[in-house]
């Protein structure tokens, strides 16, 4: 594989004779040049300001993509430009303005470097005016133009002259640290190229941008070529020809790393591409990513791999603004103050993060206690670098999952009630500092799931916030004789409640039928008291998708768990139930085919309540290590 990034100097002074070509032309279904003085102030102003901040010779300012494709023109092999004319021919005028300086020219007077090939006018300003410098020996007026491609052009050259009577930069930024990247498909097929990548409004993306930087780049850094001098005296003892050239490294092993690093790459797009991965991802990185218009994660998912490396990083990557992009990857990342190595070292961080992102989706019990946290408590403080954070330092897996834990407890105490808490009350949670504030309320949470009377559940915006906390409680299986306790990895739509989407329901009916022609007003009361006994406790709410939820309306609890059995359980109709829904449901209809009970004396009653609040108080107590208390409430007995 050959070098796909190249600096100025180079793709106007050695890369066609290095193609066997003559010349780069514009063919004729190329659009006119329309670059704006705006264009190329801020490029100027780009490149100044990295030539300030520039640390190492290594760095390089990139300027996107060309495509190009070898063809012909007046019988001479040249290099047709897909794609980019606008860049090169910027470019083209940059170089023609600063080389008047310059005792070597690089685009002499007479050089036959860029051609227009249908727009003959045009083609003949750019080498008389703009390659000579003459357009420069006087005042430039675009208003003179003849046509808009002069009009333009001009435009372009009087801002550039603009910009060097009120700036400095050095000519060697331009040259030697400006890069493209150069991408050559077959000829025969530009017309269909152009197309795809004009027509079809479809840019490079940044995924394939760093793709060309990581495969260019890490493998040199891998293998680097040339020992140095030194070097080959301490080991030769000085007893060894310096005029010999010596390699430590063949180009061989350069191009099969080059090929294994595309694989991988190739391999990990593939995963990411993957839909469940990426309505995963997406929600566990901050919301303004879906808005980036150099990387589009919906059209190269591999996308949020870079958005994740991104946000864990960011500290160590040149941050302009909040928006990620190329700039903030082209120079790799330095983390052994070693500037040598670093696309290597970006190379092989990126592994590592896609590897440890890869290992918490396929986690049952990390996936969902992950994907709870950020679905439901994401913030400026719960952030992906602070959960990339804690990995990195957590002891295992299992030190992991219990910080997790803890950060959940922590901020359903916060919901219930108001707690002293921000940065530094997470850090001391984080690292499992005692907090008397966070255990006293989620003792009085626990005694509040286990109210049946009185606390109103149904009202309470903590509801959804603990029944999908349920959902990624262990659930017990049986296999064969045994009973096992496992995890169910969640999609995303159960690992949050979306009050758009989803209704809180009440298990028993809040309108009970009655039958009023047999019954005494005195037995419609005692109906209507029991019905009233727990209406509203945690125990007699579910969450329903509101689809499912509406077309039940207010059925019997027995044609409920009917429709429920039927289109769940047996069509799998209607896919989207939580396990909590189902297993309340479902608890009930086992209690009947074990006790025989009639249809018509199916009902949610309130002793169904408390066993149901028992069990979730038992599963959250013990699952995330609630803090034990007395209950000295007769009607719930429970000692925690």
């Amino acid at each position: 594989m050959n070098e796909l990034i190249y600096n100025i100097r180079y793709i106007f002074q050695e890369y066609l004779s290095s193609q066997n070509v003559c010349f780069f032309n514009i063919p004729e279904y190329q659009r006119g040049y329309k670059w704006t003085a705006e264009n190329v102030k801020q490029l100027l102003n780009d490149l100044k300001n990295f030539g300030l901040h520039r640390q190492t010779a290594e760095e390089f300012y990139c300027l996107q993509n060309i495509t190009v494709a070898k063809g012909s023109l007046y019988g001479k092999p040249c290099m047709n430009v897909i794609d980019g004319q606008q860049r090169l021919t910027t470019l083209y005028i940059i170089i023609s303005y600063i080389q008047r300086s310059l005792t070597h020219k690089i685009l002499p007077a007479d050089a036959d470097i860029l051609r227009y090939s249908v727009r003959t006018s045009t083609d003949a300003f750019l080498r008389e005016k703009v390659q000579t410098g003459e357009l420069w020996n006087k005042e430039i007026n675009p208003d003179d133009a003849e046509s808009k491609d002069r009009y333009y052009i001009m435009e372009v050259a009087k801002a550039v002259d603009d910009w060097f009577k009120e700036n400095t930069l050095n000519i060697g930024v331009i040259l030697d640290n400006l890069k493209l990247i150069v991408n050559q498909v077959d000829n025969g097929e530009e017309e269909t190229v152009f197309a795809s990548l004009n027509g079809g409004k479809v840019d490079l993306d940044g995924a394939d941008l760093i793709r060309a930087i990581l495969i260019t780049r890490a493998a040199r850094q891998k293998y680097p070529t040339i020992v140095s001098e030194k070097r080959i005296r301490q080991i030769a003892n000085d007893d060894i020809d310096m005029n010999i050239h010596i390699s430590v490294s063949s180009q061989g092993k350069i191009h099969e790393y080059r090929v294994k690093l595309g694989v991988e790459l190739d391999k990990m797009s593939l995963w990411w591409s993957d839909k469940d991965v990426i309505d995963y991802f997406e929600q566990l990185l901050p919301n303004r990513i879906s808005q980036n218009r150099s990387f589009k994660y919906r059209d190269y998912p591999i996308d949020l791999l870079y958005y994740a490396f991104y946000e864990v990083f960011r500290s160590k990557l040149p941050v302009e603004g909040r928006d990620m992009n190329l700039r903030h990857f082209e120079n790799g990342i330095d983390m052994n103050s070693n500037p040598g190595d670093d696309h290597l070292e970006f190379w092989c961080e990126l592994k590592e993060l896609h590897l440890t992102l890869m290992d918490w989706y396929n986690d049952a019990e990390t996936h969902n206690l992950i994907g709870y946290l950020m679905y439901n408590f994401k913030s400026d403080i719960i952030t992906f670098e602070r959960l990339y954070s804690i990995w990195k330092v957590a002891k295992g897996k299992a030190d992991f999952k219990n910080t997790i834990k803890r950060i959940i407890r922590y901020q359903l105490a916060a919901l219930y009630g108001d707690i002293d808490g921000g940065k530094e009350t997470l850090s001391k949670v984080i690292v499992g500092e005692k907090n008397d504030d966070i255990e006293e309320k989620l003792i009085c949470l626990r005694r509040d799931i286990l109210n049946t009377s009185t606390y109103n559940w149904y009202d309470s915006q903590l509801t959804s916030k603990i029944l999908p906390l349920l959902d990624i409680l262990p659930r017990t299986i049986e296999k064969g004789r045994r009973k096992e306790q496992t995890f169910l990895p969640l999609k995303q739509k159960y690992l949050k409640h979306v009050t758009s989407e989803e209704d809180k329901e009440h298990v028993r009916s809040q309108t009970r039928p009655m039958d009023e022609k047999d019954m005494t007003e005195e037995d419609k009361q005692l109906l209507l008291e029991e019905n009233r006994k727990g209406l509203n406790s945690i125990g007699n709410i579910v969450l329903l998708h509101k689809s499912i939820n509406r077309s039940y309306g207010n059925d019997k609890l027995i044609l409920k768990m009917v429709r429920i059995y039927s289109e769940h359980v047996m069509d799998n109709v209607n896919a989207f139930i939580r396990p909590h829904t189902l297993d309340v449901f479902m608890s009930k209809m086992k209690s009947i085919d074990v006790n025989g009970v009639d249809d018509h004396e199916v009902y949610w009653s309130e002793e169904d309540i408390k066993r149901t609040v028992q069990d979730i108080d038992a599963k959250l107590t013990s699952y995330l290590d609630f803090p034990k208390f007395i209950n000295t409430d007769n009607s719930n007995q429970n000692n925690g």
